[in-house]
């Protein structure tokens, strides 16, 4: 299975501020790795790096982001090019959704993914094949 993980939930996985949630996340990552194909786009990569170096500042060191970009880039990483913004556009109009959610899903179906696993889309929301998990709303479920 392919799923596709947003930059959000990289982002609290290096956010030492909440420990626990990094923590969370982080086992999370792991047990997703192992069952699945993980995929990023250079959209993550550029948010991630965009992030680390201003809200996670000084926490989170130029060395330690540099260290989490290669580590993504591990992954398959779907590039930006034009025809997927093209296609992202055509998506935004037609789903009502925000430009960078859009490029997020986009590159999400480019690659045949299965899953999307975001925070900023609706849990369970499907495009096409593709369909949204929260694993924070998972979570917070199977806890209930």
């Amino acid at each position: 299975m392919r799923a596709f993980v947003d930059t959000k939930l990289w982002v609290y996985r290096l956010d030492r501020r909440e420990a626990a949630k990094s923590r969370r996340i982080g086992v999370w990552l792991k047990e997703l790795a192992r069952d699945h194909e993980i995929v990023v786009s250079t959209q993550v990569l550029i948010e991630l790096r965009t992030v680390a170096s201003t809200k996670l500042k000084p926490a989170l060191s130029a060395n330690d982001t540099g260290v989490a970009l290669a580590a993504l880039s591990a992954f398959e990483v779907v590039a930006t090019d034009t025809n997927l913004v093209l296609d992202a556009h055509e998506l935004a109009v037609a789903e009502q959704l925000s430009w960078f959610d859009a490029l997020i899903v986009e590159a999400a179906i480019r690659s045949r993914c299965d899953v999307l696993y975001s925070e900023d889309l609706a849990h369970g929301r499907r495009f096409g094949d593709l369909t949204v998990c929260n694993p924070l709303a998972e979570a917070q479920g199977a806890r209930s």
